[in-house]
């Protein structure tokens, strides 16, 4: 029953009143956590002693794991970024009001 009280716990952690910030430091501290507790040797077994270099690197596995999710998800919202026609021709005709407004009070363009 204390299993199932903590999960919820942990769940109800991840509510609206829980910043991001809170969220990735509390995200870092239960994968650093173990990570640290195996690297300074306060956690002991067979499995351990048989995989510690593969665990040493785990860190820096999920650094690249993030990076790569990172750069996808960057290519996949540029490759999906809507082109709105629309908006860029109501730009140009508020540039070229803003132009003959300002050519009205004087100023001068120079062309290049």
């Amino acid at each position: 029953m204390i299993h199932k009280n903590l999960f919820v716990y942990i769940c109800s952690l991840t509510d609206a009143t829980m910043t991001m910030l809170m969220r990735w430091l509390f995200l870092a501290a239960v994968i650093l956590g173990p990570w640290m507790a195996v690297l300074t040797n306060r956690y002991q077994s067979p499995w351990v002693d048989q995989n510690r270099h593969t665990l040493l690197l785990y860190p820096f596995a999920l650094i690249a794991a993030f990076g790569v999710y990172s750069v996808c998800v960057i290519a996949w919202r540029v490759y999906s970024f809507n082109d709105c026609q629309e908006a860029a021709d109501e730009l140009q005709k508020q540039i070229k009001e803003a132009k003959e407004d300002l050519a009205k009070k004087g100023f001068k363009f120079v062309k290049s």
